[in-house]
């Protein structure tokens, strides 16, 4: 199937549609650690860097998240790697071995099926896999949804790899002003299900959970 673009914005409606948003990415984004806050709270914490009844770790989760989508306001440039890095490193500030920084060890993931070991690529061959899909004919959309995959899956840092995969799809998409991709809380357990089944399926061929992306998560600005 070819995944057009579902939307074509200007900057400017691109700074409009994520700022507008910024709320509501980032509670999404915080379901990948099993964020226990609300919408409100999330909304409290974002605005004054605190909120009743929720403890430190998850305020700084939040704010750790809102500082990677400010990030992506920036249009940062350089190879897609180094901002993924970059990424990394303001998303998993508090809770990766070395945030920003290359897997060079072995890590196990949990998932629906049982425990999933991801390989452990070179920084070589990351980028190359990077730049190949960047470089493809495929839409920005499809290209977005590919990256996310690519490093959720192979899990190239640390930890917060979901949330890193998630912010590079959606500063791919930005760049492009062709939307921005958030798993919608209704949307989670399915989401999670599809993710588990490509974790462990041996090809990447399969491009169900694509599909379902595709459908459900893209969202922009519709006249």
């Amino acid at each position: 199937m070819e995944y057009l673009d579902k939307y074509q914005l200007s900057a400017k409606e691109s700074e409009y549609l994520l700022k507008k948003n910024i709320v509501e990415l980032v509670y999404n984004a915080g379901k990948f650690e099993g964020l226990n806050t609300t919408l409100l709270q999330t909304e409290e914490i974002i605005k004054y860097n605190r909120a009743n009844g929720v403890s430190v770790d998850e305020v700084l989760t939040v704010v750790h998240l809102k500082h990677g989508f400010e990030f992506i306001l920036q249009k940062p440039v350089g190879a897609l790697l180094d901002i993924s890095k970059k990424i990394n490193g303001l998303v998993a500030k508090e809770d990766a071995l070395f945030p920003g920084e290359i897997r060079t060890g072995s890590v196990e993931v949990s998932t629906l099926q049982g425990r999933y070991v991801p390989p452990k690529l070179t920084e070589e061959q990351m980028r190359a896999t990077m730049d190949k899909i960047m470089l493809s004919q495929m839409s920005a959309t499809y290209k977005a949804l590919k990256l996310f995959l690519f490093i959720s899956k192979n899990q190239l840092f640390w930890d917060g790899n979901k949330r890193t995969a998630l912010l590079t799809a959606n500063k791919v998409m930005f760049d492009y002003g062709v939307g921005l991709f958030s798993i919608p809380e209704q949307q989670f357990m399915k989401f999670n299900e599809l993710l588990s089944d490509y974790y462990n399926d041996k090809s990447d061929a399969n491009e169900t959970i694509i599909q379902f992306m595709y459908d459900f998560c893209i969202f922009g600005i519709d006249y």
